[in-house]
């Protein structure tokens, strides 16, 4: 089996940024009956059982926030090293250096280049400000914590401030990418079934989709079954008031079509 991808998910990841970050506080609704043909058509069949983190309750405008500090660069003289020690994900602390040679010039500029190298880090965006030397940080992925610190080998001044720190809601979380593969978080995914029924296809879906036609709703479809399918329980005999507990969910991106 294979998943179908919406049209507006596509074009996410086309123009805008990665799967994971557009999966970021998604839910996924399991209905009754067969899937319809796209992923972009309206959604057929009775809603069975919303699953989110740990069945807690999510409203269609709930979005998680991200960790963010501030930056400031001081002195920063020819050669000085601006070193940051990142812990996300679970991995680290990293160093990440960046050495000012050639003079970058003025304290904007140095910040510049930091912000440059900060951004790459793939779970974590970075601007400057273009003044006072000032880099703002935060997370890619809302909700995800991680950490950013001084490295105390730095011969250059730097200022790290916590300026607020990650809000998660109870969405869904991917986890980092690994060989093509992106899977939940160990993260409890379940939810209370509304219907008693059976469900013949899912859909991972933001919270304020409302399950109209869509070319730009962001949204994976797949079957569901006891095996064999996209996504698989022990029994599809869902009861009404029972939780449902997902264990394993990923999604592959295959090397080729």
């Amino acid at each position: 089996m294979a998943e179908k991808y919406s049209t507006g998910l596509r074009n996410f990841i086309a123009g805008r940024g990665s799967l994971r970050e557009a999966l970021d506080d998604a839910v996924i609704k399991l209905y009754s009956g067969p899937a319809p043909s796209s992923a972009d058509s309206a959604v057929s069949g009775n809603l069975i059982c919303v699953l989110t983190k740990d069945s807690g309750t999510v409203e269609s405008s709930d979005r998680s926030i991200p960790k963010r500090y501030k930056v400031t660069i001081g002195s920063h003289g020819a050669g000085e090293t601006f070193i940051f020690d990142v812990t996300v994900d679970g991995v680290g602390p990293t160093a990440y250096t960046y050495t000012n040679t050639p003079d970058a010039g003025d304290a904007d500029a140095v910040a510049f280049a930091v912000a440059r190298m900060l951004n790459d880090i793939p779970q974590m965006q970075a601007i400057s400000a273009g003044a006072n030397g000032e880099i703002f940080v935060q997370g890619r992925i809302a909700g995800l914590d991680f950490t950013l610190a001084k490295n105390d080998s730095s011969t250059g001044t730097i200022t790290v401030t916590k300026v607020a720190d990650a809000v998660a809601e109870n969405t869904l979380k991917l986890g980092p990418p690994s060989g093509g593969v992106i899977s939940k978080t160990t993260d409890k995914w379940s939810g209370v079934n509304l219907l008693t029924g059976t469900p013949g296809y899912f859909r991972v879906v933001r919270p304020n989709d409302t399950g109209g036609a869509s070319t730009t709703a962001i949204r994976i479809q797949g079957t569901v079954s006891t095996s064999g399918a996209d996504m698989n329980f022990s029994s599809i005999n869902f009861q009404a008031d029972a939780e449902t507990k997902l264990t394993n969910f990923s999604i592959t991106f295959r090397e080729s079509a």
